[in-house]
């Protein structure tokens, strides 16, 4: 049985990033950036007013108040072909072009404008509520990285360049199977030892919010022959193949097996981990295949650590692993595994302290419990008991 951190290791050294597309920028949120970006123009292109009120030349503010004469109005978009001269101002709007002559802008609330003069009433130091040419970037700099995941933010910053299209690395393509005959669909009333099939749209649901293309194939009954048809149906379109439950030592798990019988590279299949010990991970020529343990929280578990980053490395992202967080513990976690812990828990802030909550629940079979977390605590394998209020290592499920 390998670490929590060998066997993230094998999926990373294994898993490759995917070819690029170009796709169109109201079309690029979420994708990651596959070519770095960068800057077409200055940016200002010009020294831009960051205040509504007047451009003026500073020396003629040393004594305040000043009147001086206005000699137009300058908004954004429009230009202005004199000169200040000694004794003018023009009254300007924030985002316009500074004149010529003009070296300072006064916000319009320190004025008092009379007919076609304003009377400066505070001096103004050169450069003062001016972003200067260039300030921000220069034409030809690298404004955002290959990798970076493109957010609000770099949506502004690629339209700002004009990158009406951006090459982005392509979404994986992900199938996601539940096995067991005890499983019968959501729309079904469960009768005897039945239970709905939740997990595949609870893996659907993380893989897409990783950035993937998912099908679900729904489910497979435990059976040899049809687990191995339905794996090798899925991975010949696919680039990674997740299952649900069939990977412990019972009877009638199945899927290792599977994986073995159609070719597939088993690189690791026990992990110190809890919950989530039976973790599987192989590949088949270019696909790779997950099998997770069948208990929900298990399987929420076991995707956020392990397949996620996968997904994410596909796309080439420069940063695929969750980002941990440093949060105060809110309880006392007593916790005998010698395996490495995910513990569901609630995150807030009090008086200014993260905090982290763990959560109540019956076990790895507690979805209700489990809807409620947000973060998951990571308790080290040679840790066994943490009192409240010490810091803590956690991720949050939202994977940001």
């Amino acid at each position: 049985m390998i670490t929590v951190d060998e066997a993230l290791g094998i999926v990373l050294d294994h898993v490759e990033p995917l070819d690029f597309e170009t796709a169109a920028l109201g079309h690029a949120h979420g994708r990651v950036l596959a070519e770095d970006v960068r800057a077409d123009i200055d940016l200002p292109p010009f020294d831009r007013a960051r205040m509504d009120g007047y451009a003026v030349r500073s020396e003629d503010t040393n004594s305040a108040p000043a009147v001086l004469r206005v000699v137009g109005q300058l908004a954004a978009g429009a230009t202005f072909d004199g000169v200040i001269g000694p004794g003018e101002a023009l009254q300007i709007f924030t985002g316009a072009p500074v004149p010529r002559g003009a070296d300072a802008v006064q916000r319009v609330e320190v004025t008092d404008r009379d007919g076609d003069c304003v009377s400066i009433n505070e001096a103004v130091v050169s450069g003062q509520f001016i972003t200067p040419h260039a300030s921000e970037v220069r034409a030809g700099a690298v404004v955002a990285e290959a990798g970076r995941e493109i957010g609000p933010g770099e949506m502004a910053v690629l339209a700002s360049f004009g990158y009406a299209e951006v090459v982005v690395s392509r979404r994986p393509r992900v199938a996601v199977i539940s096995t067991g005959s005890e499983l019968i669909d959501v729309s079904a009333k469960p009768d005897g030892a039945q239970i709905r099939n939740s997990n595949n749209y609870t893996i659907a649901s993380y893989a897409r919010r990783a950035g993937a293309d998912v099908t679900m194939l729904g489910t497979v009954e435990d059976n040899l022959d049809a687990t191995k048809a339905v794996l090798l149906a899925a991975g010949e379109s696919r680039d990674v193949v997740i299952t649900s439950g069939g990977v412990s030592m019972g009877e009638f798990d199945l899927v290792k097996a599977a994986m073995t019988e159609i070719g597939a590279e088993i690189l690791f299949d026990k992990v110190r981990i809890r919950p989530g010990k039976p973790t599987v991970f192989a590949r088949r020529g270019g696909t790779y295949f997950f099998g997770l343990p069948g208990n929900p929280v298990s399987t929420s578990v076991t995707f956020n650590v392990f397949v996620r980053p996968a997904i994410r490395r596909m796309q080439g992202d420069s940063s695929p692993l969750v980002p941990t967080v440093r949060v105060e513990l809110a309880r006392s976690i007593i916790d005998p595994s010698s395996r490495r812990s995910y513990l569901p828990a609630s995150l807030s802030v009090k008086d200014g302290r993260a905090m982290a909550e763990p959560l109540r629940s019956g076990g790895s079979s507690d979805l209700v419990a489990f809807m409620n977390a947000d973060a998951l605590i990571i308790v080290p394998e040679d840790t066994h008991e943490i009192p409240a209020g010490e810091i803590v290592n956690a991720f949050r499920l939202s994977g940001e």
